[in-house]
């Protein structure tokens, strides 16, 4: 056992003392010090922390709707952010979208969802759903991009961490332009992600150009940024929803699953499930204060 930080986030102001007394006498945690974040954040750091306790509070914080973060350092130990755009950054699944507009059948919906549990092969769901799009025009591409919806706290979360110094990463297996256009809205620093071929007519060639030729593609490009910068693993951040952000998330310092599918909160700890991005720099030990909006 040694001494861990404990990060908690709520979705309305609180009184710190009432919290951590809350802790002291529910949780039998060793609490040392106590640092304030925001009037919604607090972080607490606690003297031998058992580890086997973390999903007793788990079930405690659920039921107060408080998302917390057990960890051993601080953002200064921390170089790199990656994170998912589709139902991570914003709201949209892109490539869904775009086959909506086409009026196909195609019940993208549902397919989209059980590859995202894991429970079908993503890669053969991608093709399919890029070969619907084939003949189709890419101007299609600009009206997905009219009702992208931005989740809440993204461009503070990239700004800050920004600023902070550090590499901030899309990086999705949705699309170019789509994930440009996100990337450059959002600032980050780099934008990797699959790309459409068109033909001479600029319409949907029907296949696409992957992020890598191998499965897991996050996760080799988080060994491809490792080799090149000498970064481990553990000094990344990483943010995703679904089955194709498990390797990422699982081998990063701290992955953190934002809203995410039950493969997600069944494999990774760290959950945001009841606040917004802003959350990920109260993970890491950020005050309100050096926020940049």
């Amino acid at each position: 056992m040694n001494n861990k930080f404990l990060s908690l986030v709520a979705n309305e102001a609180f009184a710190p003392s009432d919290l951590i007394k809350f802790c002291e006498e529910n949780l039998s945690l060793n609490i040392i010090n106590s640092n304030i974040l925001s009037n919604q954040a607090l972080e607490v750091e606690i003297e031998n922390f058992d580890e086997n306790k973390t999903q007793n509070l788990e079930k405690i914080f659920d039921d107060k709707k408080v998302d917390f973060c057990i960890r051993d350092k601080n953002y200064k130990n921390f170089k790199i952010l990656l994170c998912d755009m589709d139902a991570t950054m914003i709201a949209n699944e892109t490539l869904d979208d775009l086959v909506k507009i086409t009026g196909s059948d195609f019940n993208v919906d549902e397919t989209s969802k059980l590859a995202m549990e894991g429970k079908i092969d993503l890669r053969t769901t991608l093709k399919n759903r890029v070969e619907i799009l084939k003949g189709q025009p890419k101007s299609l591409i600009d009206e997905v991009l009219k009702g992208i919806q931005f989740n809440s706290g993204g461009k503070t979360l990239v700004a800050t961490l920004n600023k902070l110094g550090f590499e901030s990463n899309l990086i999705t297996g949705g699309f170019k332009p789509i994930s440009t256009f996100v990337g450059e809205k959002l600032g980050f620093k780099n934008v990797i992600s699959n790309e459409f071929n068109f033909d001479d007519n600029d319409c949907f060639a029907g296949d696409y150009i992957p992020i890598t030729g191998e499965k897991n593609s996050k996760y080799k490009y988080m060994e491809k940024v490792s080799s090149e910068q000498n970064i481990s693993f553990d000094e990344m951040v990483s943010v995703g929803d679904g089955s194709n952000d498990l390797q990422m998330l699982k081998h990063s310092g701290l992955g953190i699953g934002y809203h995410a599918h039950q493969i997600i909160k069944d494999n990774i700890p760290t959950q945001i499930k009841y606040t917004d991005l802003k959350t990920v720099l109260y993970f890491i030990g950020i005050k309100e204060k050096e926020f940049v909006s």
